[in-house]
C-alpha cells in the first residue's frame, strides 16, 4: 500500500469497490414474494387495511417480531419491498401518520444565506 495521502485513499477505495468473495446469490423466484410485490404495487396499498389483512401483517411480524414469540422470515426480500412493509406497519402502529410523505433527502447541506454561493453548516458569527 502507498504511504498516507491521496494515493492510499485511491488504492483503498479501489479495493473497497471490488466484489467480495461471498456475493449474495440473486433472489430465486418465490410465489409468496411475487404475490407480496404485486399487493404492494397497487396505488394506496401501504395504507390499505385489505392489503394488511391479505398477508402484509404476517410479513411485518417476521421483520419486527410480534412481541410474543420469535418469528423469522425464511426468504430474502428486496430492500425496496422491506421499506414498504415497514412503512405499512408503522402506519398501523401510529409511528408513521396516514397520508404522510417522506421528506426530500436531508443529506445535503443547505446554502448559507449570509454568504451567497457557499455551503456551510456553520454561521459566520459562531
Amino acid at each position: 500500500m502507498p504511504p498516507p495521502g491521496p494515493e492510499l485513499f485511491h488504492a483503498r477505495r479501489y479495493l473497497w469497490l471490488q466484489p467480495g468473495p461471498n456475493r449474495p446469490l440473486p433472489a430465486q423466484p418465490y410465489p409468496p414474494r411475487d404475490r407480496l410485490e404485486s399487493l404492494l404495487a397497487t396505488p394506496g396499498a401501504i395504507e390499505s387495511d385489505a392489503t394488511w389483512r391479505a398477508g402484509l401483517e404476517g410479513v411485518w411480524n417476521g421483520l419486527v417480531g410480534d412481541g410474543h414469540r420469535e418469528v423469522r422470515l425464511k426468504h430474502r426480500l428486496p430492500l425496496g419491498l422491506v421499506i414498504k412493509i415497514l412503512q405499512a406497519g408503522w402506519i398501523r402502529e401510529g409511528t408513521w401518520p396516514r397520508g404522510a410523505i417522506a421528506p426530500a433527502s436531508d443529506d445535503e447541506l443547505e446554502p448559507d444565506v449570509s454568504s451567497p454561493g457557499q455551503t456551510s453548516v456553520f454561521s459566520p458569527t459562531a
